[in-house]
């Protein structure tokens, strides 16, 4: 599809939500793209460059600063950076950070979970890359970005992918090395609000999710946002190319996060992204927080 066709099916929802309430809030955006090259992506009716067409779209719609993304595989990354160049970019990545392995028929030579953001609104000062294992396709990635508006102001994005297996003993090792990051993090840069985008794979109220923000004054943005969408903690996708969205009946069951410093940000807007053409994307909804900072980072 075309990107002005695209735009036309999502103006038919009638957010309000499109632009920001305030031009100062920082909208900040999860989303898993789902590999292209592992047998999963067969069961899609769209190839994965039309996927990227109604992805890329997507993020052009709504304007985010930042966009966390998951299972970004090269292909995907090479089409995704063509349709976003206009307005975005991905944090470079040295090559030395990765291993060469396999998993699934998904060659991981590549990050797959990158970082974009707004190349006319932000430039990045620093950034840092891990891997949890061999495998390279669970690992963290941050960056410490400086605004071209206002230079004084500065913000961390960090994205992550957690192990799908939710039994503690696969995902607690990456969730203590995210824990340890966010803890130096803390330290080293106290006034500078950390925004941590990811396919999480647990819920709010799993031993996992606790250890993560552990001290850290950090909440899952979803449960303090002043608006948020009706059952938006509810929302819980990964039924490949379907438009079932499976409630679990419990509180926080989703699993997709954007985590914030509640002592530096407040969440004003929350929402989830679910209707029958994104549906055909990806097996994951996007969400997105707009966040007003307290104050001034120095």
């Amino acid at each position: 599809m075309r990107r002005e066709e695209i735009f036309e099916e999502l103006a038919k929802r009638g957010d309000t939500f499109v632009k920001k309430a305030d031009e100062s809030y920082i909208r900040v955006m999860t989303s898993n793209v789902f590999h292209t090259d592992c047998l999963g992506s067969q069961i899609f009716e769209l190839s994965y460059e039309e996927r990227a067409d109604i992805l890329a779209a997507q993020y052009l719609y709504f304007e985010p600063d930042f966009i966390g993304l998951q299972e970004v595989s090269t292909p995907m990354q090479q089409v995704l950076a063509e349709r976003l160049g206009e307005r975005y970019s991905f944090v470079e990545t040295p090559l030395g950070d990765f291993k060469n392995y396999s998993y699934h028929g998904v060659r991981t030579q590549q990050n797959c979970t990158p970082l974009v953001y707004r190349k006319d609104l932000y430039e990045v000062l620093t950034s840092r890359f891990h891997l949890f294992d061999v495998l390279g396709l669970w690992s963290y990635h941050w960056a410490l970005y400086r605004s071209k508006k206002d230079p004084s102001q500065r913000l961390i994005h960090m994205n992550l992918h957690y192990f799908y297996d939710t039994t503690e003993g696969k995902q607690m090792p990456g969730v203590i090395d995210v824990h340890n990051e966010l803890v130096h993090l803390r330290r080293h840069y106290p006034t500078v609000p950390i925004l941590v985008t990811g396919d999480y794979n647990f819920e709010c109220t799993t031993p996992m999710f606790r250890a993560m923000v552990e001290g850290l004054q950090m909440q899952s943005g979803m449960l303090i946002a002043e608006d948020i969408e009706p059952d938006g903690t509810h929302y819980w996708f990964h039924q490949i190319g379907s438009s079932e969205i499976e409630k679990q009946g419990v509180a926080n069951a989703a699993i997709d996060h954007i985590c914030v410093t509640t002592d530096l940000v407040n969440v004003k807007l929350h929402r989830v992204l679910h209707d029958e053409l994104l549906f055909k994307s990806s097996d994951h909804c996007a969400r997105f927080l707009d966040v007003e900072i307290k104050e001034k980072t120095i």
